[in-house]
């Protein structure tokens, strides 16, 4: 019985080194080697820290402030642990569980002897003097230990999948993190660029609108004279009015953007003010190059996310699977402990053990079993179309975004351009308008062209500056992976 015992042990340490079952699913989308509208470069360009390209100190401080301050960072963060704390737990189901159990005791008991003086004497006579007495006590203690061990070996990798599963989770926890750092960052630069363009156009219609006023007593001037008429008063004023109303919102929805980035960055509203810096919306960076379909895909948080939760899904498949499959369980007890009582009875000493191993297989589950494996089959083959769609989705995402860009980029070379000319244009009316070959309101005319060819460059150059945020989220830029103890410590 022993050997039969100890072989059944063995064999099933031996079959738990067996690989779990194994479901695997392949996606169906052939990635193509290289975009159509990024350029092939040998070297790609580091996009994990994207920001750094625009050279604007203010706009790297409030992204690393946010990255380090922000309350939806800090929740998402600890949704993290949690799901690697679960991963964790998932894995130590593997092993074999153990525990220890002591106790002490103590007891009194007293009663009436019911016995007769007689019987008594005659006990008494006999030895037992103890029952002489007209009340009868014991008094003892005892004390006890156990040790408990059980274990279930994973011999067709049932709780292995289980334990793939929940670390899989944790993966597509830990993606979804970084994709919180990647739009986080672009969230940040979004309301920076808006504030920044709404600062430069306040300052442009500022200008403008002085022209607009010279203009104003220069017609009123020429109308007291008889030389224009009312139409061309009113005309000059319908203009003045309607830039006025637009300047009147522009400091306030500048001030919004200006708050959330305090609330982005952990800070205050109230009393948070962005410093002055550099014109980035003059200095927009040029595309990233070098990346390929592959490089995307390998980056980017959402498509990593779903590729983990594939790889979830396929282990609970399996682990489904494996429930068809036998269990099996080895259990150990032993315990040893004692009894002492106030009395000549000597103590009472003693040690038990027990081993045992079972393995139970299901027969009849009214299709239970079957039901669950085909739910999870269903959600994985859910999760691999979902993948095959995100694929998709993010190719195209990558060359229509590079090739707005460029669109973008040469939209506002043109609209320089312009704006170069316009200020030509400006400077020989002066000129002429000097020497007196022209007069006053066409050179008024002619700056107030130049500023809203000015504010229209401004405007295309926000578009072009968000565009080439939504060109790094194509990407999969903006985030960082977790350092080790090690490495934070170096």
């Amino acid at each position: 019985m022993q050997k039969s015992l100890l072989v059944m042990v063995m064999g099933s340490i031996l079959l738990a080194a067996c690989s779990p079952l194994q479901v695997k699913l392949e996606s169906k989308v052939a990635v193509p080697p290289q975009f159509e509208h990024v350029a092939a470069t040998p070297d790609a360009t580091d996009v994990s820290q994207w920001w750094l390209t625009w050279h604007d100190p203010v706009l790297t401080q409030l992204i690393q402030q946010g990255l380090k301050n922000n309350h939806d960072l800090t929740a998402a963060r600890a949704n993290l642990q949690a799901a690697r704390a679960n991963a964790a737990l998932a894995l130590a189901d593997l092993g074999p569980t153990a525990g220890l159990s002591a106790g002490l005791d103590g007891h009194h008991a007293q009663v009436n002897n019911p016995l007769s003086p007689k019987t008594r004497k005659l006990l008494s006579g006999l030895g037992a003097s103890g029952l002489n007495r007209d009340d009868l006590s014991v008094t003892g203690h005892s004390e006890h230990a156990s040790f408990a061990a059980s274990w279930e070996p994973d011999i067709f990798g049932g709780k292995r999948s289980d334990a793939d599963a929940a670390r899989y989770a944790s993966v597509a926890v830990t993606q979804q993190w970084y994709a919180v750092q990647m739009l986080f960052a672009s969230d940040i630069a979004d309301n920076y660029f808006k504030m920044r363009s709404l600062q430069k156009r306040m300052q442009v219609g500022q200008n403008t609108l002085a022209s607009l006023t010279e203009l104003r007593r220069y017609i009123d001037g020429r109308f007291k004279a008889g030389q224009v008429t009312d139409y061309d008063v009113r005309d000059v004023e319908i203009k003045r009015e309607s830039l006025k109303s637009q300047l009147a919102t522009l400091q306030a929805q500048a001030d919004i953007y200006q708050r959330n980035l305090a609330v982005l960055t952990g800070q205050s509203p109230q009393q948070f003010h962005v410093p002055a810096s550099v014109d980035i919306l003059n200095h927009i960076p040029a595309l990233p190059s070098g990346e390929t379909p592959l490089s995307v895909l390998n980056r980017r948080p959402d498509v990593r996310q779903q590729y983990a939760l594939i790889q979830a899904s396929s282990a609970q498949l399996a682990s489904a699977k494996a429930d068809l499959l036998p269990r099996f369980n080895i259990q150990f007890i032993g315990q040893t402990g004692q009894v002492r009582l106030d009395s000549s009875t000597p103590e009472l000493k003693g040690f038990g053990g027990l081993i045992s191993a079972g393995v139970s297989l299901p027969i009849f589950t009214s299709g239970r079993i079957q039901r669950n494996i085909e739910v999870h089959d269903a959600e994985a083959q859910a999760a691999l179309a979902h993948y095959d769609q995100l694929v998709l989705k993010s190719l195209a995402e990558v060359d229509s975004a590079y090739q707005l860009q460029s669109s973008l980029t040469q939209q506002n070379r043109y609209l320089a351009q312009a704006s170069q000319q316009a200020n030509v244009q400006v400077s020989k009316s002066s000129q002429l308008f000097k020497f007196g070959n022209m007069t006053l309101d066409k050179v008024l005319l002619a700056r107030i062209n130049a500023q809203d060819i000015q504010d229209r460059l401004v405007q295309a150059r926000l578009a072009e500056a968000e565009n080439m945020l939504n060109v790094y989220k194509t990407l999969g830029g903006g985030w960082q992976a977790e350092q080790t103890s090690a490495q934070k410590n170096q």
